[in-house]
């Protein structure tokens, strides 16, 4: 399968599968997965895995065909992972919150030959655009009540068998596409192999010290792919994840408390939420178990950071940089005190970094540059996309997703503008072109962008800023329904600003950095 990205000379004989055999052989019964009062040990992971494995080739599903995770938070998230990896399939990930015409998107970009869901409101979705995905061949449904001609899950794994899978699976085997960014068009899909995420995962494992004790409060959506990767991290670790069903700010210090989990990543906005919480409901709770408490998925700003390691008093608190492309790029400590503004740390472990000019030209210490990485957790390349891979690596190995960062002479990296023009609200992922696309096909509009504003609840909220066609008039409200006809709530426009023309490039790119300055004056951010 060519993703548009040129090999290199290097051999590869690592993968996270091989790994989780071992921790089955050294701990079966130990717990691997809970899940409210559920538990998996590492036995029950590794045979109800090869039972969903099995299940997946009495379907007819082969090696490189993919599958679409459309699941909340739930027990059987990991095993769904891993029964994909034992023979080869790719899985790809979707916000269970997309609305069906959403999720068509994806289905039909990754070519996705059968989707796993847990809910009949999601079935409706799916059914309600089945006509337009014409590759899926295959609905499979968790909760119990699956439709005629849907799959049962339980059914599925329950008439398997238990024993290891017959595939040939090989490290460098392209196992998960992550969809990401879709600012100069639909989201793009990031290829994963096998030996990236096993060495995306070890260096997770190295930075934060894991090992078999460590428990992970899977508490962010596991769909992100911060979530993912932690998740990852946890497994090859040898730990437990203990997987939260769905994030409720006030009771964060409850499952730390219950699971005495040693680590937990939420995305900044969450920890926010999460210290709304009164102070004598938290204190009811201990969350001395913590080792580690981590940040990313979006700017952490020294306000949160400060309020984290007041909180936290026992963990090591972390700002990480992370991508779908790179799995995670960088992590800044607070072991010693709150850092200036930008600062996202140094390397992460086997990750070399260095910043270029537009030409390709390596710049000055302390000068602007896009960040480029190179190492074995890098992506190989966009699906069906090979020039948006060309564009985005220097030769085979330096690539880059469009972050515009500085060397500081403290050795640290610094942020200096985001990258592309992805809003971040309530730590989810908006792609501006996502809601253009759908307000341009409102008779009114001339022109328009999309942009993120600030919100005191949510981080970033979606912002239009229009302009009419001569003589046409609508109002907010009307743009605002037009949206929420399409789009999923998350995505819909708060707001609606008119305006006499959009600031443009000399090649007429929008200049939304522009836009963003007006409604970001004076706050502590990257714009």
């Amino acid at each position: 399968m060519d993703f548009g990205r040129k090999p290199g000379n290097k051999s590869y004989s690592d993968d996270s599968t091989s790994t989780l055999r071992m921790n089955i052989l050294k701990n079966p019964e130990k717990p691997a997965v809970i899940c409210e009062d559920v538990m998996l040990t590492w036995r029950q992971v590794w045979e109800r895995s090869n039972r969903l494995a099995n299940a997946f080739i009495r379907l007819g599903l082969k090696k490189e065909d993919r599958v679409l995770v459309f699941l909340p938070n739930c027990l059987e998230y990991m095993e769904t992972y891993i029964a994909g990896n034992k023979i080869g399939l790719i899985s790809t990930a979707g916000n269970f919150r997309l609305t069906g015409q959403e999720v068509a998107y994806q289905l039909n970009d990754s070519g996705a030959k059968a989707i796993i869901l847990k809910t009949k409101e999601q079935y409706d979705n799916i059914v309600a655009v089945k006509d337009k995905v014409p590759a899926l061949e295959h609905i499979i449904m968790i909760d119990d009540g699956a439709p005629a001609g849907v799959h049962s899950y339980y059914s599925l794994l329950d008439s398997a068998s238990p024993n290891d899978p017959d595939a040939s699976v090989k490290p460098e085997d392209v196992h998960m596409l992550m969809y990401t960014s879709g600012t100069t068009g639909n989201p793009k899909a990031a290829a994963r192999s096998l030996k990236s995420d096993y060495h995306m995962s070890n260096a997770v494992c190295h930075e934060l010290g894991l090992c078999e004790d460590d428990i992970y409060l899977a508490i962010a959506p596991l769909y992100a792919a911060a979530s993912i990767g932690y998740a990852y991290s946890a497994m090859l670790s040898g730990g437990t994840i203990a997987i939260v069903p769905s994030f409720i700010p006030d009771k964060v210090f409850y499952y730390i408390e219950k699971y005495r989990a040693t680590w937990l990543f939420m995305v900044p906005i969450m920890y926010d939420w999460t210290f709304m919480t009164p102070e004598d409901v938290r204190s009811k709770y201990d969350t001395s178990s913590l080792r580690h408490v981590v940040s990313c998925g979006a700017p952490l700003h020294n306000t949160t950071a400060a309020k984290m390691i007041d909180c936290f008093k026992s963990a090591e608190i972390s700002n990480w940089l992370g991508a779908s492309e790179f799995g995670f790029i960088t992590r800044c400590s607070y072991r010693d005190g709150l850092k200036g503004d930008g600062c996202i740390g140094k390397a992460l472990f086997d990750l070399e970094l260095k910043i270029f000019d537009e030409k390709g030209a390596p710049v000055k210490d302390g000068e602007p540059g896009i960040l480029y990485g190179r190492g074995f957790s890098m992506w190989e390349g966009y699906l069906n996309k090979p020039e948006a891979t060309q564009e985005a690596y220097l030769d085979h190995e330096w690539g880059t997703v469009g972050d515009i960062a500085r060397l500081g002479d403290d050795g640290n990296y610094y942020i200096v503008d985001r990258k592309n023009d992805m809003i971040i609200s309530g730590g989810i992922n908006i792609y501006p072109v996502e809601v253009e696309n759908v307000l341009k096909r409102h008779e009114a509009i001339a022109d328009l962008a999309v942009i993120g504003v600030p919100d005191e609840k949510w981080g970033e909220a979606v912002k239009a800023v229009v302009v009419l066609k001569k003589g046409i008039t609508v109002t907010e409200n009307e743009l605002i329904e037009f949206c929420r006809k399409e789009l999923a709530g998350f995505k819909v426009p708060k707001s609606v600003d008119f305006a006499e023309q959009i600031p443009r490039s000399f090649i007429g790119k929008p200049l939304k950095k522009d836009l963003r300055k007006k409604y970001w004056e004076g706050r502590n951010s990257v714009i």
